[in-house]
């Protein structure tokens, strides 16, 4: 049973395998440092939605490869409610998450990845704050995706036909909340680092910290 408050952090994640995470910068990078990389992202994430955790904020974490469930859980730690992502798209992917956790009376959910290094606390309490008055707030990150999504019931078209990957996904997603007229909120932008300049441009900025 949840209160009337009851707020969820889903965190899409996946267990830091060499050559699995981060393959496009790894490229250039190399995999191990992409590989350090990735899991110092995730962990930071963790760490910040842990910050979280009460009885009116739940966290969610949901994996990639079933296979991982016990690496994962023993990774990420006890804090979170582990589930395997379910789907072929990632917008499928998503929509079930927000679908399971949304159907359980939890009133306001977010989505994150787990490679945005300068995700934190206050962006995840500021949406749920946001969710107050809006029916949905969203993050853009800099390769033209999002790297939050928040809502307090599920838009299907929202995560249907929508170009994974792209430097669309947040303009389109953007489009099909004002044409559905929804009200909504856009958070500051974050870094989304794919390729090597980024790499070194937010490496530089944060004393090579990873």
């Amino acid at each position: 049973m949840t209160n009337d408050d009851t707020c969820a952090v889903i965190v899409f994640a996946r267990y830091p395998n060499k050559g699995k995470v981060k393959t496009r910068l790894a490229k250039e990078i190399g995999e191990e440092t992409a590989l350090k990389f990735y899991k110092s992202c995730a962990e930071n994430t963790f760490e910040e939605c842990k910050k979280l955790k009460s009885e009116s904020i739940l966290l969610y974490l949901y994996y990639s490869d079933v296979k991982d469930k016990t690496f994962i859980t023993k990774w990420a730690g006890f804090d979170f409610i582990i589930n395997p992502q379910s789907g072929t798209s990632l917008g499928e992917k998503m929509k079930n998450a927000f679908d399971e956790v949304l159907s359980k009376g939890i009133k306001k959910a977010v989505i994150i990845g787990s490679d945005v290094p300068d995700i934190n606390t206050k962006i995840i309490k500021d949406s749920f704050d946001i969710l107050n008055y809006a029916d949905a707030v969203i993050g853009p990150s800099t390769d033209g995706g999002y790297y939050l999504l928040g809502m307090k019931k599920v838009y299907d078209y929202l995560f249907e036909d929508i170009k994974w990957s792209t430097n669309s996904v947040f303009a389109e997603t953007c489009n099909r909340i004002i044409k559905n007229k929804l009200t909504y909120f856009v958070l500051p932008k974050l870094i989304d680092i794919d390729v090597k300049e980024d790499f070194l441009t937010w490496s530089a900025k944060n004393n090579n910290q990873i």
